[in-house]
């Protein structure tokens, strides 16, 4: 059983044993600490092994991940590519868990990777240090976006790739789902499609070299009381007394059941971008296939043939 160590008994002074669980649900982030959720980017291994193939990262590349959380997409590239890896991450509590993760791995991967505490609108990094940047939903929160992705220009190389993968909406949830989601996360979720993303997470600037659209499947009730079951078992969280297991354990049933609900309507986004030099910009592309999206001219996605 991992240990995670004595910030285990701040997190349960918030976690009081009424018999209203409802008011005492742990706020999400505490919820996901405690628990010890890999907090994958969207698509898991599935996004990071698409991502390495189609940017072609190798032992050479240089990857700076953005809001690495975790760290599990840094961890994932560098075990498939024996690339090098950064993440970075506004979080002190994310990047200490994610440090201590990397170096429980062997020295041949562990060595190959860093995190740090630092904010995307001011990276710490010199010019030119990175041929990829990878970011999950991070770029959604960025309150300075247009700085950072300034910064993303700075140090990454000439031609250099982002790759963001994204959350959308294919349709928008009634108000009630809405309602559920800002109540388990503790804040409200924007419902936009991906169209309107687009438009806040490809700045003009950046080069649409690709974009991959994907859905996202809804569970049966029996997996996801399986799931629950796993990750809230004894054996996981045998550092916490059952009644406080108990309570952890409804919590994370009713969070993973509202965001089972939103999955009907959820997509994700593979979105490359390339970091074009000055006066190198690229032409405007008339000729599309059905379905690409167009950038240039319409801002919306090409139709079919008549």
């Amino acid at each position: 059983m991992p240990s995670r160590g004595n910030g285990v008994t701040a997190l349960l002074d918030n976690l009081s044993l009424r018999d209203d669980t409802r008011e005492a649900d742990l706020p999400y982030v505490d919820l996901l600490s405690l628990v010890g959720e890999t907090n994958r980017c969207p698509g898991g291994k599935r996004t990071v092994l698409s991502i390495a193939r189609r940017l072609g990262i190798g032992r050479d590349t240089k990857v700076l991940e953005i809001g690495s959380n975790t760290g599990f997409t840094s961890t994932e590239l560098v075990k498939i590519t024996g690339c090098t890896a950064v993440g970075v991450d506004v979080n002190p509590a994310a990047v200490a868990q994610s440090e201590m993760m990397r170096k429980s791995l062997v020295d041949s991967i562990g060595d190959r990777m860093r995190f740090h505490v630092a904010d995307a609108a001011s990276l710490p990094f010199e010019d030119d240090s990175f041929d990829v940047i990878v970011c999950g939903g991070a770029n959604t929160f960025i309150q300075e976006r247009e700085a950072a992705f300034q910064e993303y220009a700075r140090v990454l190389r000439p031609y250099g790739f982002v790759s963001v993968t994204n959350l959308y909406y294919r349709r928008r949830p009634d108000q009630a789902l809405q309602d559920d989601l800002r109540d388990v996360l503790g804040f409200s979720v924007p419902a936009l499609g991906v169209e309107e993303w687009l438009e806040i997470l490809a700045p003009a600037a950046w080069e649409m070299y690709d974009l991959k659209l994907s859905e996202l499947a809804v569970r049966a009730d029996h997996v996801l009381d399986a799931y629950v079951a796993e990750l809230c078992s004894p054996e996981r969280l045998g550092h916490i007394d059952e009644e406080q297991r108990r309570q952890v354990s409804a919590q994370w049933h009713r969070v993973m059941s509202v965001f089972n609900r939103n999955n009907a309507h959820l997509g994700f986004m593979e979105l490359t971008l390339r970091n074009q030099e000055p006066g190198d910009e690229e032409q405007p592309e008339l000729f599309l296939m059905p379905g690409v999206y167009d950038p240039y001219f319409e801002k919306a996605f090409v139709g079919m043939n008549d």
